[in-house]
């Protein structure tokens, strides 16, 4: 491929490598998320759903496989929208989704949404709580669906760790507990929640992901060279691998969360 080389990929933002091989970023859970997603919130033919932070498109095109909505897929990176775009075209071609490239923390519309979709995506912005707001102030109207995961730690994480994690994924990873984690949430009515412990993958089951995922993108962009098809490998193991180092010391939860405008931000409910 153009301009491909083994330098390139290394120096790949983890956004943009993730848009480069097509990677279906899903929740964690994947498939069980996405549906708990829909099954609580009601979600329908009828809803109209805004995804942030959307990459490939994954849980916007399951969710409309499971409902039959509509909705707008958005990320900052322009490689992983044009995956999401080839993705609903050989998977949902005739499905009434679109994806287009915007930062989430300046996006216009004059569209309403009934449900928005951040997956785990809430932490890789700077002050999560301005993002919450912008759905309230700019997305939804008298009512409408927050569908969201959360990482959270049940054990200190080694600050080696910590330091690898940082330079796979560009971010601080999640060393908060459950209940600082669920503080952001505050304003907002608390429909359902499933706490999860995360099961380690095993090394055949990573080995496997990653060649299904890479023999896909070589034969796909017509890569020859093996140094570049070991490179592409090497990168998406490594993040997979630190995925999975990581569960040892994270719970994650599904969440389902609702906002009604004459009760934001005030809860009357008791938490149990």
């Amino acid at each position: 491929m153009k301009d491909l080389s083994v330098r390139s990929i290394q120096e790949l933002s983890y956004t943009s490598f993730l848009g480069l091989i097509n990677q279906w970023n899903v929740p964690p859970g994947a498939y069980e998320t996405v549906n708990k997603w829909v099954r609580f919130s009601n979600m329908n033919k009828s809803s109209h759903v805004l995804e942030i932070a959307t990459t490939t498109g994954f849980s916007l095109r399951e969710s409309t496989v499971l409902s039959g909505c509509s909705g707008v897929g958005i990320d900052i990176s322009e490689e992983s929208i044009k995956q999401a775009r080839l993705n609903k075209e050989k998977y949902l071609s005739t499905s009434k989704i679109e994806y287009v490239v915007e930062d989430a923390n300046k996006y216009k519309t004059k569209e309403l949404f009934s449900h928005v979709i951040i997956g785990a995506a809430l932490r890789f912005f700077e002050e999560p709580e301005k993002i919450i707001q912008k759905c309230v102030n700019d997305f939804w109207r008298n009512q409408g669906y927050l569908l969201s995961c959360e990482f959270y730690v049940v054990d200190d994480i080694p600050q080696s760790l910590v330091d690898k994690a940082y330079e796979v994924f560009g971010i601080q990873i999640t060393q908060v507990p459950y209940k600082e984690v669920m503080s952001v949430y505050e304003g907002l009515e608390l429909m359902y929640e499933d706490r999860k412990k995360p099961i380690p993958e095993t090394e055949k089951e990573l080995q496997y992901y990653c060649k299904c995922t890479i023999d896909r993108v070589v034969r796909e962009k017509g890569i020859k060279d093996e140094d570049i098809y070991q490179s592409l490998f090497d990168r998406l193991y490594l993040i997979k691998k630190t995925s999975n180092d990581l569960r040892e010391y994270q719970n994650y939860n599904i969440l389902v969360h609702r906002y009604r405008k004459d009760l934001f931000p005030n809860r009357y409910v008791e938490l149990f």
